[in-house]
């Protein structure tokens, strides 16, 4: 088995006393594409940190290439000239653009017919020969992106970490920045590590999906994340999601604010058989598609839900998936609340 790229063993990073990311064990292969996705607050951007050596784990170890890689290690410097970070709002010098794209070369051992030749590949892999002389403050949002990006990939880096490198442009310069990344990683082998609140970009990138939420690596993706006011009346505990629709749950607390559901623990009926320890909603299946030999299924029951199932399971359901109402069962216990 080919050893990963990076490695992350048992990882706590707090801030305070507040508990951001707990990961008991994560790998990333090298050449490969790699999408962090999960909410707000869900500890992508402090892991991006924890990888680009521009923080420390509070415990645990991260590995580059089998060795452990630290912030205060002796090869520290040499293990980040081997990973460049390209934050979600691009910081450009106020100089041309094709100063900004030089500068890290310029700080490395190469002469000025060398730096020119990596600059102007760098301009062509991005789409930006001819804006050399550009003011780099006077660009585009989408402009400003794709020079962060040729300042990154200019260094020839072994794995490039970018956080919602489309956060801030439009959907034009988005297809344009996701087609950047893949011919990156096509032509150069870069390992690619990003971050994104789209789920349907992250699918677009990779099948290489990595879902965090409240710090914890998560199975089944982002979806089903849900959030609401938490309640409780006669006894029962419970999450009010829409006018009508309530999910029970076992237990919050005052900081709670969603839940999460994997889509693998999300049955599907028309005619359910559940207990007072699960809950059961009605809707209409809008969309089945396959996914890694599963069906992925849609249902909305005035939010959507997203289940997965066996393709056997789904063929006992087929003919009439579309025509009819169908319920969403799942236990009280696989709602994990956040």
């Amino acid at each position: 088995m080919t050893q990963p790229i990076i490695e992350i063993k048992n990882i706590h990073k707090k801030y305070d006393d507040r508990l951001v990311l707990d990961i008991p064990h994560l790998s990333f292969e090298s050449g490969l594409i790699y999408a962090l996705v999960g909410p707000n607050g869900s500890g992508k951007t402090t892991l991006l940190k924890l990888i680009n050596l521009l923080e420390s784990p509070t415990d645990g170890e991260i590995l580059f290439h089998g060795q452990k890689a630290d912030i205060n290690s002796t090869n520290a410097l040499e293990l980040k000239r081997k990973m460049t970070l390209v934050m979600q709002n691009a910081v450009l010098f106020r100089t041309s653009v094709y100063k900004n794209i030089a500068y890290g070369l310029k700080l490395r051992p190469f002469n000025k017919a060398s730096i020119h030749s990596a600059v102007t590949s760098a301009l062509d892999m991005v789409g930006l020969v001819g804006f050399e002389q550009r003011k780099a403050r006077k660009l585009s949002a989408g402009e400003a992106q794709r020079t962060a990006l040729a300042r990154a990939i200019v260094l020839k880096p072994e794995i490039l970490i970018l956080d919602e490198p489309t956060a801030n442009v439009d959907r034009r310069n988005g297809q344009t920045i996701e087609n950047l990344l893949k011919k990156i990683n096509a032509e150069h082998g870069t390992t690619i590590i990003f971050t994104t609140h789209d789920l349907s970009q992250a699918y677009r990138m990779t099948k290489n999906v990595i879902s965090l939420l409240d710090g914890k690596v998560i199975s089944g993706g982002s979806e089903n994340i849900i959030y609401g006011i938490f309640r409780q009346e006669n006894g029962q505990k419970f999450i009010n999601i829409a006018s009508n629709i309530n999910i029970k749950v076992n237990d919050f607390n005052q900081d709670s604010v969603g839940i999460y559901i994997s889509p693998n623990n999300i049955r599907v009926s028309f005619n359910p058989d559940y207990n007072d320890n699960q809950n059961c909603l009605k809707g209409h299946v809008t969309s089945a598609t396959m996914l890694d030999g599963n069906v992925r299924l849609i249902i909305d029951t005035g939010i959507e839900f997203v289940s997965l199932i066996s393709k056997e399971a789904f063929q006992e359901i087929a003919s009439d998936a579309f025509a009819k109402d169908i319920h969403i069962v799942f236990d009280i216990s696989d709602v994990h609340v956040f």
